[in-house]
């Protein structure tokens, strides 16, 4: 009876695994990785494309480095507000919730309302284009807009 219980708690868990094979997968997969672990040029060519991979493959070296650094983000948070879909290609509205913090305490909490282009490409999904419609941060110290004055 244990076997049984843990067979169909494995078969779960990996059915659930939805990853880039659903609009919302690869959008919640994508905010989770690029925000958690340091990817690379690779992983956008596996799960981006059109304006998004153009751009990415356009930056220099230095350039890409400082597009994925997310050293100072934490506690990333995604919840899907809406969805359209027509045949293989959806738009998806979200927000991404967010920390930032600095070596001795956190420093803001960052709310990006965005919408997110999805094509599918065979049986998974891609990102296309990710635009921001609004933000709004929570500081708990005051912002310093242009520190030289």
């Amino acid at each position: 009876m244990k076997y049984i219980l843990l067979v169909v708690c494995l078969f779960t868990v990996i059915g659930c695994d939805k990853g880039a094979k659903t609009p919302e997968g690869v959008l919640a997969m994508y905010i989770g990785d690029i925000t958690s672990k340091k990817v690379d040029r690779e992983y956008f060519e596996d799960y981006t494309t059109g304006k998004l991979l153009e751009t990415v493959q356009s930056l220099s070296d230095e350039e890409f480095t400082k597009f994925i650094d997310m050293s100072k983000v934490r506690n990333p948070r995604i919840e899907i507000s809406n969805k359209n879909c027509s045949d293989d290609k959806c738009s998806l509205t979200y927000i991404v919730k967010y920390d930032v913090v600095s070596a001795k305490s956190k420093q803001f909490k960052s709310e990006v309302k965005k919408i997110a282009s999805v094509l599918k490409d065979g049986e998974i999904w891609k990102i296309e284009e990710v635009s921001n419609i609004k933000t709004f941060y929570e500081s708990a110290i005051p912002f310093v807009v242009n520190p030289e004055e």
